[in-house]
This record gives structure tokens, C-alpha cells and sequence, in this order.
């Protein structure tokens, strides 16, 4: 079973290393932001370079970039740039600019993006919220946008291979992995043609087996059906365990209840073992016939949600809506989503539920 993991963000070695862990893939011409609260990561949000063009001005971009965690009481945050690895002249250059945030008589090699990376600085500053550092990837190596030219040498801090290792392994054992794009992170996330083929007979099976049961609406039997497939579908997701074909033919039609699809989200708001539940319910989504993907697929993206992984959640919630353009909380989860809210958000609507308001029994006749 596996749990969020404690990150010790020790120093930008170690910020570096995690960033394709945090994101599900290996980003690149991105503006990154790690936010944290008593030192675990809160939500690390990354949106692509702005275009080069001056047609969005530095300070209205970072505006918007910080703007969703208003509210949000983050502690500190960490500003990472990523440049293109293909591009040569991304590299910083030799000339000599005063540093901002550093010293008066400090200076620094003349880094890319330094105007943007100044504007979004000032942003998080005139927040109230800490700026532990802020740094710019290239080929392997990093500099600081805050520090002076003996802090950074020209060619750059090459990551320690040592963090890299160790970051990687706390990743490894909670079966965390890593993309090389975020294009091969949707393809790993589209529907397995023969999976589908494979369990669309089973479920047109259970739903002749379920309609012959449960009879009416609101019925004694429909209610006994629900206690049973909460308690079920609960534990199945939280242990984690790879579901058999018979136990996601389960899973998809339950999950089509909103009461038990509502429970479970009311438990995976409160496990430990978020890892777990997402990959169960992403294999699912994976597996889903037409018809079946919207409820799980947003299921999936809540608990991606819920570890901070926007990439998968955003890419999960793509699929419920292509299922059901009309589902309406996978509407207001990917509403939040491309509005930058963090995890938090959901948090404090689930903490205001009670058990019982998600299992919502009917009045006793």
C-alpha cells in the first residue's frame, strides 16, 4: 500500500530532481511553482513559457499564475524556469546584470527569462509568502536567479547525482514513474482498445444481472446494493491491488451510483493512501467503455488532484468530459483545475461532508 510521500526539498538539487516526479513527466519550456506548507509540498503548478513576443507583459503573467492560491495559505514557494533542451542560446551568457533580491554591488550571468522570473518573484513576495529560491534548468544544470556570479559559475550547477538518486528512489518505492512528455503521459493514459473489448461484454452481463435485482428506484434491495458495493468498492480502491477483470466490471458499474461514488470520494479525502487509489482507478478508466469512463475517470483525476499531480487529474477529467460532456462535477473539477486551485480546495469542501451526507439514505417511510 502506498502513501503521500514526505518530501524533503533540501536544497535545488533535490527541488530539480523531483520536478518530473511531481508532474508525471519531464517538463520542458515551463514555468514551474512548488508550493509548500509545513514542509510537504501543497501543489506544484506548472503552465508553458509565455511567447517571447511581448505580447503578454511579465507582471500581468505572474499576476495570473499566483492568483488561484489567494485563499490558500501557502508558507513558501519555490520558482523554477525550464528552458528548451534542444536550444543552445537558452544558455546563460556571460554579460553581467544586477541581480534582483541579492545584494547591491552582487551581479549575475544574464540568465533567460530573467524579467519574467523577477515579475513572478515580486508576486509571491507581495504575497506574504516566503521565496525559498528561484532557478533556472538547462541541460542538465541550474542557476539561481537570486544569487551572485559566485554562487552560480557560468557553466552552471550540474545536479548531484547523489539527490538525483535518492529523490528517485523515494519516488520508486510508492510507484511513482515518469513520462518523457506530457504527450506520452496522455497516450499512457488513453483507452487499451483490447482491455475495452475485453470487458464490455462482462459489464452488459452485470447490468442484465443488477436491473433483475434491484427493481424501483429507492427500492429495499437498491439500498442493500449500495451498503454492499461502498463497503466493497472502498476497499478495493484504497488497498491499492490490481484489479481483475471481474473486480473493474464491479468497480465501473458501482461508481455509476453517485452514493457510492460519492462515499468513496469522502475516503479517499481522507486516506494516506492516495498513490494507491489513483492507479487502481486509473487502470479502470483505461479498461471503461464508452458510457462508463465519466464517473471513474473523474474519480481518478480527484485523487491525482489530491497529490498535487494536475497532469494526470487534468488529463482524466479530458476523458470523463470526451465520455459526458454533461458530468457535472467532472465540469467542476476540471473548472478548478485550469483555474490553478490547489488541492486544498477540495479538501475544505470534503471536510465540511459527513459520511453520511455522501452515503445520502432516504427518509424512512
Amino acid at each position: 500500500m502506498t502513501s503521500i510521500p514526505a518530501l524533503a526539498l533540501k536544497g535545488p538539487d533535490h527541488v530539480v530532481a523531483a520536478l518530473p516526479f511531481l508532474l508525471g513527466f519531464t517538463p520542458h519550456e515551463s514555468v514551474v511553482v512548488v508550493w509548500t506548507t509545513a514542509d510537504r509540498v501543497l501543489l506544484t503548478q506548472r503552465v508553458d513559457l509565455p511567447a517571447s513576443d511581448a505580447s503578454i507583459a511579465p507582471h500581468a503573467f505572474a499576476r495570473e499564475l499566483v492568483r488561484p492560491l489567494e485563499g490558500h495559505r501557502p508558507e513558501a514557494a519555490i520558482l523554477i524556469i525550464i528552458g528548451s533542451p534542444d536550444s543552445p542560446s537558452e544558455r546563460p551568457a556571460g554579460a553581467v546584470v544586477v541581480a534582483p533580491g541579492a545584494g547591491a554591488a552582487s551581479s549575475l550571468l544574464t540568465i533567460p527569462n530573467t524579467e519574467l522570473a523577477t515579475a513572478i518573484m515580486e508576486s509571491i513576495v507581495g504575497m506574504g509568502i516566503e521565496l525559498r529560491d528561484a532557478l533556472y534548468v538547462h541541460g542538465g544544470h541550474f542557476w539561481s536567479y537570486r544569487c551572485d556570479s559566485e554562487c552560480c559559475p557560468p557553466e552552471g550547477n550540474p545536479i548531484d547525482p547523489v539527490a538525483a538518486t535518492a529523490v528517485a528512489a523515494s519516488f520508486a518505492v510508492r510507484g511513482v514513474s515518469v513520462m518523457e512528455s506530457r504527450e506520452a503521459l496522455v497516450a499512457a493514459l488513453e483507452a487499451d482498445a483490447d482491455g475495452v473489448a475485453r470487458i464490455e461484454p462482462l459489464i452488459v452481463d452485470r447490468e442484465i444481472e443488477i436491473d433483475a435485482l434491484l427493481g424501483t428506484s429507492h427500492s429495499p434491495a437498491l439500498e442493500a446494493w449500495r451498503d454492499v458495493h461502498i463497503e466493497w468498492v472502498h476497499e478495493l480502491v484504497i488497498s491499492g491491488s490490481c484489479p481483475s477483470d471481474t473486480d473493474t466490471v464491479t468497480l465501473l458499474v458501482a461508481l455509476c451510483d453517485v452514493r457510492v461514488r460519492d462515499t468513496l470520494l469522502w475516503h479517499i479525502a481522507r486516506t494516506e493512501h492516495r498513490y494507491g487509489c489513483a492507479d487502481v482507478l486509473l487502470s479502470a478508466t483505461r479498461l471503461a467503455p464508452n458510457g462508463y469512463v465519466a464517473p471513474v475517470a473523474t474519480c481518478a483525476a480527484l485523487a491525482c488532484w489530491l497529490l498535487g499531480d494536475g497532469a494526470r487529474a487534468s488529463i482524466s477529467i479530458a476523458r470523463a468530459l470526451n465520455d459526458d460532456p454533461e458530468y457535472s462535477l467532472a465540469l467542476m473539477i476540471g473548472a478548478s483545475l485550469a483555474a490553478g486551485l490547489p488541492p486544498a480546495a477540495w479538501g475544505e469542501v470534503m471536510a465540511e461532508l459527513t459520511l453520511d451526507d455522501c452515503r445520502g439514505r432516504p427518509p424512512a417511510a
